[in-house]
């Protein structure tokens, strides 16, 4: 165990990102015309067995004991409200070509997130395979904001801390997800400029070791694999858009798109090639063992040990839902 706890550099690095500007590294908020965003991303040391044996990290109050290797925590207050229907999208920067046990690897983590409800998913399109002037489709995972696990409608000033216990806050997906699903479409049906929107996803995360860089957690029973195989290279970015109503157009095209944030994501493990750090290297396939689909075990991790005790249990917010 390490002698002084704050000596712990978490791996995880992400920026956000839009035309002409960006955000210092790991920011926890941005502002735009759109929104105002917080975000919190705690991730378990999946480099370092010590540290996580020993719950010698930041969060480890929450994440120790679970099967989710990460948490990502987001607040959304709108400026300007959406005219469309939200995603929560993956995507790429550039055509990745995807075939054989990466193009299996790649349907059963597409099918694994579909368990979570429905879904939009693309490889995109090889520019280099188009006429001149036609705008290809980058590679795109996108989901409805009702794809998230958790999430709270509080007044502005008593939203929850991102960094708190947030167990009894809101509604969780595991609580029922049919009246979960039904009570997030409704608030976000009813989105205003007023309310702060509290977001909480972690249901795929034990597929995705993003310090290692990974896909792992038996999405393809006892195999792990080199998430490069999927996305070229680092960054990889996960953003909030709508996406306008073009008729028989259905591709997630960024001509379609209004971005309310996007967010650069990559491990120091694993940076970016302009980066200065030097990569991490590992066997593109290495083996391991299986899985619980969607992490909605309902036994909560201990609430002792690791970096800190849990903090108190966030105060109650606003019921603007009538949820009881």
């Amino acid at each position: 165990m390490p002698a002084v706890i704050e000596e712990y550099q978490d791996p995880l690095r992400w920026r956000f990102e839009e035309e002409g500007r960006s955000s210092e590294l790991r920011a926890q908020s941005w502002e735009n015309d759109l929104c105002q965003v917080k975000l919190l991303a705690m991730h378990r040391p999946t480099h370092d067995s010590e540290r996580e044996k020993d719950g010698d990290y930041p969060f480890s109050w929450h994440l120790r004991g679970r099967k989710r290797n990460w948490e990502l925590r987001m607040q959304l207050q709108f400026k300007v409200l959406p005219k469309e229907p939200l995603f929560f999208a993956l995507e790429l920067s550039r055509f990745v070509e995807v075939s054989g046990v990466t193009r299996q690897v790649q349907k059963a983590l597409v099918a694994a997130c579909q368990a979570a409800g429905e879904c939009y998913h693309s490889n995109g399109q090889d520019p280099s395979t188009l006429l001149a002037g036609r705008e290809p489709e980058p590679p795109t995972f996108a989901m409805p904001l009702y794809a998230f696990d958790q999430f709270e409608v509080s007044r502005k000033g008593t939203e929850p801390d991102l960094s708190g216990d947030l167990e009894s806050v809101g509604m969780r997906r595991s609580d029922g997800a049919k009246n979960y699903m039904a009570a997030l479409k409704k608030a976000l049906a009813e989105l205003t400029t007023e309310h702060v929107y509290t977001f909480c996803f972690w249901g795929v995360s034990q597929f995705l070791d993003c310090i290692r860089w990974e896909i792992t957690g038996g999405i393809v029973p006892g195999m792990t694999v080199d998430f490069n195989r999927l996305c070229g290279s680092p960054p990889v970015y996960f953003s909030v858009y709508e996406l306008n109503d073009s008729g028989s157009e259905k591709r997630h095209l960024k001509s379609r798109k209004r971005s309310y944030f996007r967010v650069a994501a990559w491990s120091a493990l694993q940076p970016p090639a302009e980066a200065p750090e030097k990569p991490f290297t590992n066997d593109d396939f290495s083996w391991d063992g299986g899985f619980d689909l969607l992490d909605l075990d309902p036994t909560p991790a201990p609430a002792t040990g690791g970096y800190a005790a849990a903090p108190k249990t966030a105060e109650a917010s606003v019921d603007l839902l009538g949820l009881g």
